[in-house]
């Protein structure tokens, strides 16, 4: 393992163990969490599937946003991280705006990989 990958899961680690104390108070809401999402940059390489597996264990996550589309990385390990976390994709992030965070749609998504 890299030492930059031994350090990122060492900080998902302990974001994991933030996010259970942030999460209890929020949880006093009527049906919160609503969503847990794991936020991935379509640069994401190999190594964001190692980072993904130890976020997921400390975090009960349902659902990933895969942002940085408007670049020129395709965003294509998010699949291989979906299918073996079982999360789904719910948003792409194509810009820098609130309204640059679309739904997700699986043809759009397959169709620009071949762009």
């Amino acid at each position: 393992m890299t030492r930059a990958l031994h350090a990122s899961i060492a900080f998902l680690v302990l974001t994991g163990h933030a996010f259970a104390q942030v999460a209890p108070p929020a949880a006093n809401a009527p049906g919160a969490p609503h969503e847990v999402l794991l936020v991935l940059e379509a640069t994401t390489d190999q190594n964001g599937l190692e980072q993904a597996r130890k976020f997921t264990e400390s975090s009960a996550v349902t659902g990933i946003i895969l942002t940085k589309l408007d670049g020129t990385a395709k965003g294509g390990v998010v699949v291989a991280i979906s299918r073996e976390l079982n999360l789904p994709i719910r948003y792409v992030g194509v810009g820098e705006q609130i309204d640059d965070l679309l739904p997700f749609d699986p043809e759009t998504f397959v169709a620009s990989l071949f762009d």
